[in-house]
């Protein structure tokens, strides 16, 4: 073909420049090339992987694996659900290892059934041929070796035929004697029924042969149950603590909160002080409600009447009459307010505690209420501590930024700027020494200068850039700063496996369901807070500035703007959460964090296939089920 001139026309079909077509034929030739390159690559590719992995099909076709394989999945097949009474019979019969020089013959066998060996003696490890007659047709005979200890050793298990009769080689054991052993055929008759396990017959004197529940089930259903109260544990406390988390997760709400430096060095440094004045608070009141009468009523009455305190106290500081001691009464009324706040607290904790116990000692057949409300007292008490701590870190934060507002607005710029950059350089060594300090305890290093020292001085300079940045810019990010933070835990978290954190958990606590519950309930707050805050950044943003433009504060356009768009996709994430927990505690179970997975691993290190296809139908079962609610409850609610 002639080459092409592009300075001559062509007669090309629309007019197109001479150069397409060679282009055209260019493109698809470096199309063909990377297709090519990628076809090769995915099979080096694969061709390694087999090779990791070790890919060996004459594995498969190993007749001895292959055995093994039926008898697995036959015992998988038939699952440890039901149980029979048994009766057992045992026919025993004279054997010597080695023989004797003047040879043996066993002591025949009187009755209707009928055992041999064949030869009468033999040497260790030697096959002989066991033969029986006049057993039970189409049952499981037991072929026992019982030295003169009396320790049965099992040879064999063989099925009779229809006639009641069997013929099976056995390899004798290496346990020479000089004494008379035995060979022992045992059979078990399945009797007894469901309702009644003794001994039955009918009218014409048949043996009823009806099976009632085995213990296996029995432990099955118990577990499963113990496994799904397990993960509802889990995923309510996950769920409780996740929502708040998913708004600080929250790209969007968080993106534009922003603080000038210098009020966000004066409020983190007053936030430490927040948290040991908030405890000392706690300790303080918690002395005087120690000295109170140890009544569960004298409690419960205590904390109505502060409740109802605490509700005119606020009210007052909301609604003080304007004046100029306006200010002092609605400081005084808060302060009076957070104080019966804390009483209140401690006296519900204790109203819990005490009623919990007497109620369980009182009705004893409900004692697992009066335990679950005591339990509901002690977690309260704890919780309270922490809430406790978080307050006063909050409200100390606030004074700070509140006292960094009021000095700037009182001094110079030149001072301002100073004095910006001493607060967030004294700021970010505080918050440095504070990880030098959690790293030191971890690593159990005493050394002040590597804990300390250079912690406060990197921190400094850290805090020193910040203000300059802060200044330069006008404000800090600090909402955008707590959303990294939270999404850094959060997947930090997410990032270890339950399994791990199961067996942290068991060591503090013990083995035990509790454990697997709190394992599954933190790694739910880790999971549900980023499910929770994608949902949170993908609102219809018109809601929200709807809100906002009415004059609304942060927290009423979270609640007006925000939460009515996030409430369906909310339940749906916990239900389909507390699905998941139903199928991890089962792995949690492994290493001792309760529930059926416990009992599971159990029954497959003693090879016991068939009860431990009785716990993979158990938890098929409840899976399949928890799907189907879940589904049902998202047709109505969501």
């Amino acid at each position: 073909m002639a080459d092409l001139d592009p300075s001559e026309p062509t007669d090309t079909p629309g007019g197109a420049p001479p150069e397409k077509v060679p282009k055209e034929s260019k493109l698809k030739r470096r199309r063909s090339l990377w297709i090519l390159i990628g076809i090769l690559s995915g099979f080096v590719i694969y061709a390694y992987a087999f090779e990791t992995t070790d890919v060996n099909l004459d594995k498969i076709k190993d007749e001895t694996r292959q055995v093994q394989l039926v008898r697995v999945l036959r015992a998988l097949a038939r699952p440890d659900l039901l149980d029979y009474e048994t009766v057992d019979t045992n026919v025993d019969l004279g054997y010597m290892i080695p023989c004797p020089a003047e040879g043996f013959s066993p002591a025949p066998i009187e009755g209707d059934t009928v055992l041999s060996v064949d030869p009468t003696c033999a040497d260790p490890r030697a096959e002989v041929t066991v033969d029986g007659s006049g057993f039970l047709a189409n049952e499981d005979v037991q072929i026992f070796f019982v030295p003169p200890n009396g320790t049965e050793l099992r040879l064999t298990i063989v099925r009779t035929d229809g006639s009641g009769s069997f013929l099976e080689q056995v390899r004798l054991p290496n346990r020479p004697d000089e004494q008379i052993q035995t060979i022992r055929a045992e059979t078990r008759l399945n009797v007894g029924s469901i309702f009644n396990p003794e001994y039955v017959e009918d009218e014409e004197g048949n043996t009823v042969r009806s099976p009632r529940w085995s213990q296996n089930a029995i432990d099955t259903l118990d577990k499963i149950i113990e496994t799904v109260f397990l993960a509802l544990l889990a995923t309510t406390a996950g769920t409780i603590i996740a929502i708040p988390l998913s708004f600080f997760a929250a790209k969007n709400l968080m993106r534009d909160v922003r603080i000038p430096a210098i009020q966000l060095g004066f409020a983190a440094i007053s936030i430490p002080f927040g948290v040991v004045f908030g405890l000392l608070a706690l300790n303080w009141t918690s002395s005087l409600v120690a000295g109170l009468p140890e009544s569960s009523l004298f409690h419960g009455g205590m904390t109505i009447l502060l409740a109802w305190l605490t509700k005119r106290l606020l009210s007052l500081a909301v609604t003080a009459p304007e004046g100029p001691s306006r200010r002092v009464v609605r400081l005084g009324a808060g302060l009076a307010a957070a104080l019966a706040i804390l009483i209140a607290g401690q006296t519900l904790a204790l109203f819990a505690e005490l009623g919990g116990t007497w109620f369980a000692t009182t009705f004893p057949g409900l004692a697992f209420l009066g335990d679950f409300v005591a339990t509901l007292g002690e977690i309260l008490a704890a919780a309270f501590g922490v809430l406790t701590a978080i307050a006063g870190a909050g409200l100390f934060g606030l004074l700070g930024s509140k006292l960094g507002y009021a000095t700037s607005k009182r001094v110079s710029n030149s001072t301002r700027t100073l004095l910006t950059v001493l607060v967030m350089a004294i700021a970010g060594g505080l918050v440095a020494v504070a990880f030098g300090q959690v790293v030191a305890w971890l690593y159990q290093i005493e050394d002040l200068q590597t804990t300390v020292v250079i912690p406060f001085a990197v921190g400094a300079l850290l805090g020193g850039f910040f203000s300059w940045r802060g200044l330069r810019t006008g404000s800090l990010g600090a909402g955008i700063g707590v959303y990294y933070a939270s999404r850094t835990v959060s997947n930090t978290m997410r990032s270890i496996e339950p399994l791990v954190m199961a067996i942290v958990f068991v060591i503090w606590v013990g083995l035990g369901p509790f454990a697997g519950a709190l394992a599954l309930g933190l790694h739910t707050v880790a999971s549900l807070t980023k499910l929770y805050s994608e949902q949170v950044e993908s609102i219809n943003t018109g809601p929200v500035e709807a809100v906002r433009a009415t004059g609304a504060t942060r927290l009423q356009t979270v609640v007006y703007g925000v939460v009515p768009q996030i409430v369906s996709p909310y339940i749906s994430f916990t239900m389909y959460r507390w699905d998941i927990n139903v199928r991890m505690s089962t792995i949690i179970g492994f290493v001792g964090g309760g529930g059926i997975g416990f009992l599971l691993q159990q029954n497959i290190r003693l090879l016991n296939y068939r009860g431990a296809a009785a716990q993979m139908l158990a938890i098929a079962i409840v899976v399949a089920s928890m799907d189907y609610i879940s589904s049902r409850l998202r047709e109505r609610f969501v």
